[in-house]
């Protein structure tokens, strides 16, 4: 187990009917709140009216910003910089699922530093720039999934190249993340599934990524993934379940935050991956995580047969003692609760092809090569390994 440091700055406040404490929360870091948003959707209006009515009764002026799109685009967040600059705003104001976070994220940051957001973030062939900075966020996620509420992290799509890349910085972790399990009853079934597995992901990257012993982190993610696994059916049976939005918003948030890669250094080949199938097509993240996890997993199942046995015995049931059989179990293992779900996906069932295939391999070692010319992973992972998982994808 290697030497580490953890820390959750943020400050989380949890409860059906908390949004109500969002205006005296925003207070405490300024008097004018740049509103970062998506588009209004008539399913979600309770949500802003919530929000704003909390703002407005604590007297924090509120600038609305409601173009966030999902995978926010660099064009998006620069606009907004530039409208937050404009406006004298003091504290940014993130409500909605991780894409509304991150852009909001990036807002405050690059509006303190400078730039462009697109100077940040992780590039093979550039170093990015440091941040300086940032202005106060406070998070209000209304779909359990990317984590971003507590984390430092945010992704961004770069629309004109096609590419779409992360920053990370201590300066952008939000202030205070107000977890409202009555915000999220609104969400459709597709997004509340294609969230969980997105959840799922973030918890078995680190745990399968690496042969480093954590016995403490081991534990956290089986916790974590076993809470999803039973509260996340419920969630998608009946999108009212309180109990249930709550367990899996709680599994989003501190499933990304850190605490389940204690003392081991992973990786998260999926997700470099996933980011440019979504760059180059219309797909969530999580939607696209969905396609790409179980041909993932087989792919990697003989790399460390004593991590992948280890998952598959202790949150999947396998009994198998044969470590490498176990193993190459966990991939089926994990279908069988998608389709349980009725979330398992296809890149066929998208409508997508092998068309793209080789641009996005050539836009994913762009994105994150190594100099040997490999993406990190449990084994190191060559181009012909990457469009293995992508082929492997591709369905009927």
């Amino acid at each position: 187990m290697k030497p580490f440091e953890w820390s959750l700055p943020t400050k989380m406040v949890y409860g059906a009917g908390e949004i109500k404490r969002l205006g005296e929360e925003a207070k405490a870091f300024g008097k004018k709140a740049f509103f970062v948003t998506f588009e209004p959707v008539e399913a979600a209006a309770f949500i802003r009216e919530s929000a704003l009515a909390s703002l407005a009764e604590a007297g924090v002026e509120t600038v609305i910003y409601d173009k966030i799109e999902p995978n926010p685009s660099v064009k998006t967040i620069d606009e907004g910089v530039r409208q937050f600059k404009e406006c004298g705003a003091d504290v940014v104001v993130a409500v909605g699922g991780g894409s509304a976070i991150d852009a909001a994220k990036y807002i405050a940051s690059v509006a303190e530093s400078g730039g462009s957001s697109w100077d940040y973030v992780v590039l093979a062939s550039h170093t990015p720039r440091e941040y300086t900075g940032a202005y106060p966020v406070i998070a209000v996620p209304t779909v359990s999934a990317a984590g971003s509420e507590v984390n430092a992290g945010g992704v961004i799509t770069n629309t004109d190249l096609k590419l779409k890349s992360f920053s990370r910085s201590p300066y952008r972790i939000p202030k205070v993340a107000i977890i409202d399990p009555e915000l999220i009853t609104s969400l459709p079934v597709s997004v509340t599934g294609d969230g969980g597995v997105d959840i799922f992901c973030h918890l078995i990257e680190h745990y399968l990524s690496t042969p480093e012993v954590s016995e403490i982190a081991d534990r956290f993610t089986e916790a974590m993934i076993l809470t999803l696994m039973e509260y996340l059916p419920r969630a998608l049976e009946d999108g009212n379940d309180l109990e249930a939005r709550g367990q899996v918003a709680l599994c989003s948030a501190f499933g990304w935050s850190g605490i389940q890669a204690l003392g081991r250094l992973g990786s998260i080949p999926i997700h470099f991956i996933e980011h440019q199938l979504s760059a180059h097509y219309v797909l969530s993240h999580g939607r696209g995580m969905t396609i790409l996890l179980p041909a993932y997993l087989d792919y990697f199942a003989d790399a460390l047969p004593a991590r992948w046995s280890k998952l598959a015995r202790r949150c999947f049931g396998v009994t198998e003692t044969d470590d490498a059989v176990a193993a190459k179990a966990l991939s089926g293992e994990v279908v069988k609760w998608l389709q349980s779900m009725d979330v398992h996906r296809t890149l066929a069932d998208e409508g997508i092809g092998d068309e793209k295939f080789e641009q996005m391999l050539d836009d994913i070692f762009e994105m994150y090569g190594t100099p040997e010319n490999k993406i990190p992973g449990a084994r190191p992972m060559t181009r012909a390994d990457i469009k293995q998982v992508f082929v492997g994808s591709l369905g009927a």
